[in-house]
């Protein structure tokens, strides 16, 4: 049943089964059923757009994207089949991103939520305020039945055998069970340290005891047994003081975790980093800096689900008519390459199992 804040539910005449989240699938599984999209151009509300070379071009869309969206988006394993938010609506391709089809409007303004999927064709959107949580299961969208931690949520994952089985890590940094898709939660641990702010946290794709979180003032800290103990990172920041605003972890090696966030130490342009462990996130180095690339408060990190050597980050502003640099970092050879484009930013990436070449992108207009 769907709920009275979220309306316009088009059902669609397609079998909805085993969606994983493409982190926590095995490649050459999801590769076998999905296919590239076979369009040039992509029909829809103009919100969702892919690229085969980096963003160098992006395919056309119907309908120009209407101001003010942030689209977030998953790929799923269920062949062919994507979910993604906008800002008031969440819609569902089911041809490799070729055509889009809202499946629910909602009165929530959806710009502050992000998406997790988990098996049997379903998907989660979470809020990162005290918001409810849609589950996505098909063509339904339902609301979970339970509250929300009442701080927030940082990151929501799902069991790749369990749809109903959830874990998320809150706004102060206490991890969250739920074994009913969010009717109840139960604490697991304890929080990654006294009055700790959390911006954004990660769950290891493949060992969901092992989380990360990047904290307001102190950095980030790594947990390897569910929360029971944690472990401030080294390496972030020239002095303790630091936020960790984003954190991404490889969907092809855990042990490769993304870091961006702010040097309390420095002033400068050089301020904001880009760090790199590649030992679950003990220890960072720095890798990237405001003085090249231009990074903000918060850079989405996308890691390459082929290679963790590879990261893919945005910048983008309406500010001037700037556009969107969508850039490209390989840690093997330190290159750094951009592709610019004239939208106002990426609010999502998305890789395509059978060819991860293929990029889906959430495209943000605030103009």
């Amino acid at each position: 049943m769907i709920l009275s804040r979220l309306s316009g539910v088009i059902v669609l005449a397609v079998t909805a089964a085993g969606a994983v989240n493409l982190a926590s699938a095995s490649p050459a599984a999801a590769a076998d059923a999905w296919h590239r999209p076979q369009c040039g151009t992509v029909q829809g509300d103009g919100s969702v757009t892919f690229t085969r070379n980096d963003g160098a071009f992006l395919a056309p869309t119907t309908t120009p994207v209407s101001a003010v969206a942030y689209p977030r988006l998953v790929a799923l394993t269920t062949p062919n089949t994507l979910v993604a938010i906008s800002k008031r609506s969440i819609q569902r391709s089911v041809d490799a991103g070729c055509t889009w089809q809202r499946i629910a409007a909602t009165e929530l303004d959806l710009a502050t939520y992000d998406l997790a999927a988990g098996p049997d064709g379903t998907a989660y959107a979470y809020g990162i305020n005290d918001q409810p949580v849609y589950r996505v299961q098909g063509e339904q969208v339902s609301e979970a039945d339970g509250p929300v931690p009442a701080d927030g949520v940082a990151a929501l994952a799902v069991d790749p055998t369990d749809a109903r089985a959830l874990r998320a890590v809150s706004k102060a940094g206490q991890i969250y069970d739920s074994g009913d898709g969010g009717a109840t939660w139960a604490a697991v641990g304890s929080p990654a340290g006294p009055d700790q702010y959390v911006y954004k946290a990660a769950v290891d794709p493949v060992d969901r005891a092992h989380v990360i979180v990047g904290t307001m003032g102190n950095g980030s800290y790594v947990t390897f047994d569910g929360g029971h103990s944690w472990t401030r990172s080294s390496g972030v920041g020239a002095t303790p003081q630091s936020n960790g605003f984003s954190v991404a972890f490889s969907p092809v090696d855990p042990r490769t975790v993304w870091l961006e966030g702010y040097d309390l130490s420095q002033t400068d342009n050089s301020a904001r980093h880009i760090w790199r462990s590649t030992d679950g996130g003990r220890s960072f180095a720095s890798v990237l800096d405001g003085a090249g690339p231009t990074l903000v408060n918060g850079t989405s990190l996308w890691p390459s689900p082929v290679d963790p050597d590879v990261l893919y980050f945005p910048y983008g502003t309406w500010f001037g008519g700037y556009g969107t640099d969508l850039y490209r970092y390989d840690a093997s050879t330190g290159r750094l390459t951009s592709q610019h484009n004239s939208h106002d930013g990426i609010a999502g990436v998305a890789f395509n199992p059978a060819d991860p070449r293929v990029m889906y992108l959430g495209l943000v207009e605030e103009r």
